[in-house]
């Protein structure tokens, strides 16, 4: 996800956003497609980050790890 949104240039960005916003936004009364999608790919690229930086932290113990990939991959 990192290394996708890292080759991306604002232009190519700037059409994701609009893709997964107008998908969001079917429905909704909160805010336009393209906002929604820049929120959203935010915390994507957020949650990525802090999966990653998750792997390389020494957990306490190694039960502290499974538990935290089982409640991501359930997330």
């Amino acid at each position: 996800m990192l290394s996708f949104l890292a080759e991306l240039n604002d232009r190519q960005r700037d059409a994701v956003t609009k893709v997964i916003g107008d998908a969001l936004a079917h429905n909704t009364l909160v805010a336009s497609g393209r906002h929604l999608g820049q929120l959203w790919l935010s915390d994507a690229e957020t949650t990525a980050w802090h999966v990653l930086l998750a792997k390389r932290r020494l957990p306490e113990t190694q039960d502290d790890r499974e538990q935290f990939f089982e409640a991501w991959h359930n997330a």
